[in-house]
């Protein structure tokens, strides 16, 4: 969620800290899964001692998943967007919401206010649609991977309903099949974003109509985000960073911005 940045605080107080406490959430339900088919496989009857030890961490993982899932969505990550907002706000009004601002994020020459956050959304939608497509990608690859084996479970007729019902709920979960669908709206929301500001760009609108086209935009753009809560990632970011900064440039000439 960031380009052409020399330094960008918020990225490593706060989206850090949301992706670090992500990762640990995806770990927690890849145990949980696991965990669910090892009650499959251990008789409790034969196995009391094991079976029971299986349950006690499962019932402890599925307890600190929901604890850590309620403090990424009501804590952390809207903690994070705040601050990315505020930084947002700062950067096209040039006054001080956050002491902790970006240096070099936003690029664009516009001093008016509202053409300047036209232009930052714009550069945030070139950035992100762009991220969201590379991740869509690879959820959809995971996602294919994921289906296959339930649709065998599902078909296989020797297959016990039980390991349906564990298949079933690791796929149709937050972490698999949700987000894929999350992530690809986000992905769309993104890219209607870019094309809507860069036409207003081309228009020949008066100026209260264009400031309501781009505060229209700026709010999509937010809400997107918020409605969907997909963390785009940072090792894609810095991947695409020098090809989107150079995109981003050719987009600046295009428009004469």
């Amino acid at each position: 969620d960031d380009r052409m940045s020399r330094s960008d605080p918020i990225r490593t107080n706060y989206f850090d800290t949301v992706q670090q406490a992500e990762q640990v959430s995806d770990g927690l339900f890849y145990l949980n899964a696991l965990l669910s088919f090892c009650t499959l496989l251990v008789d409790q009857k034969t196995h009391p001692d094991i079976y029971d030890v299986v349950m006690y961490i499962f019932s402890v993982s599925v307890v600190s998943m929901f604890a850590l899932g309620i403090s990424l969505r009501l804590y952390l990550k809207p903690r994070a967007e705040d601050k990315r907002r505020q930084d947002f706000f700062s950067s096209a009004c040039n006054v001080s919401l956050i002491h902790q601002q970006t240096d070099g994020y936003y690029n664009n020459d516009f001093k008016d206010p509202i053409k300047r956050m036209a232009a930052q959304v714009l550069e945030n939608s070139l950035f992100s649609k762009e991220i969201t497509l590379r991740m869509a990608r690879r959820e959809r690859a995971k996602v294919t991977i994921y289906a296959l084996i339930w649709l065998v479970l599902l078909h296989y007729r020797s297959t016990d309903i039980s390991w349906i019902v564990a298949a079933s709920q690791a796929i149709f979960s937050e972490q698999i099949l949700s987000r894929w669908f999350r992530l690809e709206w986000l992905r769309m929301r993104f890219e209607k974003t870019f094309d809507d500001v860069f036409r207003l760009f081309q228009s020949r609108a008066s100026i209260t109509q264009f400031n309501a086209h781009a505060l229209d935009a700026v709010t999509m753009y937010e809400t997107a985000k918020a409605n969907a809560a997909i963390t785009l990632s940072s090792d894609i970011f810095d991947d695409l960073n020098p090809k989107l900064s150079e995109e981003w440039e050719a987009v600046k000439a295009t428009l004469k911005i």
